[in-house]
């Protein structure tokens, strides 16, 4: 049954995020892809078979993981903005795969770790370089919403059979690495130029502010809770955080 949740959930979370962000644009499409629909369901699976000890402590290494994503925007976008996705994605990865070594060095605690991710999200927000005018996309390749579904369905199953293995710091600091995003940049750098994909960190790293709310209450929440309630908690402050974020964003954008 797990096994089937790990091949069919997550990659259908993506398909809709994914659907969602082409009828919205590439703004909205950020603040959608900061929902959990990769971490959330992982860190699920880490407590189910690895108990909730372990998903807490994973949890907790998720959300000093996430740290490190807003520099693999930042560095996408300055490596590829006058080249392409090619060199963007090895720029970011290699970016964030350098934060998480530092970010395990210092090893910071629940309340540290997340306003180093708000100061990194603020920090990178201001750095990406301003965007043009956004055109309306009249089509999307063929491959793009597949290879997000299967990327993140392989994620998660690589992540879910190497955790007894590598333990919950290194399997959760390892949970948020920028698959889907990445691929997201990719295709939209490819359809449309850097533009848009300027837009969707632009919408992604307000929402990942709130995803870091939701991996702190898990992590303190699976201690003492039971996971579907710990999880309803966690969720429910990150939407209503998310939300006021959005409406925020679609103010200014009327103004």
């Amino acid at each position: 049954m797990l096994l089937l949740l790990k091949i069919f959930l997550v990659p259908t979370l993506i398909a809709l995020v994914t659907l969602g962000a082409r009828r919205w644009g590439p703004r909205v499409g950020g603040w959608l892809s900061g929902l959990p629909t990769v971490a959330g369901p992982t860190l699920c699976f880490y407590a189910f078979e690895q108990g909730n000890a372990f998903a807490a402590r994973a949890a907790h290494a998720t959300l000093v993981g996430l740290v490190a994503v807003p520099f693999f925007c930042v560095a996408y976008v300055y490596a590829s903005r006058k080249t392409s996705w090619l060199f963007g994605l090895p720029a970011g990865w290699a970016t964030f795969l350098a934060g998480i070594v530092i970010l395990k060095w210092l090893d910071p605690g629940l309340a540290a770790a997340w306003l180093m991710l708000a100061a990194s999200c603020a920090l990178c927000y201001v750095s990406l370089p301003a965007h043009g005018t956004l055109a309306v996309a009249s089509d999307h390749s063929a491959w793009d919403l597949p290879m997000r579904m299967v990327s993140a369905a392989g994620l998660i199953l690589l992540l879910t059979a190497l955790a007894d293995r590598l333990g919950p710091a290194l399997t959760g600091l390892l949970t948020p690495f920028p698959v889907a995003i990445a691929i997201i940049a990719a295709f939209t750098h490819t359809q449309r130029g850097v533009d848009p994909v300027i837009a969707f960190f632009r919408g992604f790293l307000p929402a990942l502010v709130s995803f870091g709310l939701f991996c702190v209450v898990l992590a303190a929440g699976l201690e003492s809770l039971n996971l579907a309630t710990a999880i309803a908690l966690a969720l429910a402050l990150q939407l209503s955080t998310q939300s006021v974020t959005l409406w925020q964003a679609r103010k200014r954008a009327s103004q």
